[in-house]
C-alpha cells in the first residue's frame, strides 16, 4: 500500500490515497509449469507464454525441489539455448499472497524481478524481442545441486509435459530437465 504525505482531513477521519496493484508476470521454472497445479494454487492466474532467463541454470538443490542459480558458464558467447525456460503467468494480487504461501516465502524461496523474454505467447507462437520484468521465486540459501523429493518428481513431470505438449517447450530442454529428476545412486556415479 502507498501512503501520501499529504493525507486529508474528511470529516473528522484522514482520507488516505491507496496505489491500485496490477497485474504482475510470474515465471514458473518447476512445479508450477503444470497450468493445473497453478489454476488450484492461483485461481485467477492466467498462462500468457514461454518465457527465457539467461544467464541462471535450472537445478534441483537440497530441499529437493527446482531452483535456479546464477551460471558461471554464461556469457557473450553462450548459446541461444542456455539459461532457464519457464512458464510465465498474469498474476493478480491475490493470488501472489497464495503463491507466497505454497513457494513457502521467506523461508524456503525469496522473490525477486528479473529482466528476460517473452518468446512463445499463448498459441505457441514465436514472440521476437518482447523483454519483460517477471517475479521469480529464488531459494539462495540451498544452491547445490541434489536429488528431488519422490513426490516432486511426479509433479514436476506433469508440469514439463504441460510446458512441452501446450506451450512449446523444447523437447530437448525438457529432456535436460528430466535427467535431473532421476535420483542418483552411488552404484550410477
Amino acid at each position: 500500500m502507498l501512503v501520501h504525505e499529504d493525507s486529508q482531513q474528511s470529516q473528522g477521519s484522514t482520507m488516505t490515497l491507496m496505489e491500485e496493484r496490477q497485474e504482475i508476470i510470474y515465471f514458473a521454472y518447476g512445479s508450477n509449469l503444470s497450468t493445473r497445479q497453478m489454476l488450484k494454487r492461483c485461481p485467477s492466474s492466467t498462462p500468457i507464454g514461454l518465457g527465457h532467463l539467461p544467464g541462471w541454470k535450472w537445478i534441483i538443490n537440497e530441499r529437493g525441489y527446482a531452483n535456479i542459480v546464477r551460471d558461471a558458464q554464461s556469457g557473450p558467447k553462450a548459446p541461444a539455448s542456455s539459461g532457464v525456460f519457464g512458464l510465465l503467468y498474469l498474476l493478480p494480487p491475490l493470488d501472489e499472497d497464495s503463491l507466497d504461501r505454497h513457494e513457502g516465502v521467506p523461508w524456503a524461496y525469496q522473490k525477486f524481478k528479473l529482466d528476460m523474454s517473452w518468446i512463445k505467447d499463448d498459441q505457441k507462437k514465436d514472440v521476437v524481442g518482447q523483454d519483460v520484468t517477471a517475479l521469480v521465486y529464488i531459494d539462495q540459501e540451498r544452491v547445490a545441486e541434489s536429488a528431488p523429493k519422490e513426490e516432486y518428481v511426479e509433479r514436476m513431470h506433469i508440469g514439463i509435459e504441460d510446458a512441452v505438449e501446450n506451450w512449446g517447450l523444447d523437447e530437448q530442454y525438457a529432456e535436460f530437465m528430466r535427467r535431473k529428476l532421476v535420483k542418483k545412486t552411488e552404484n550410477s556415479l
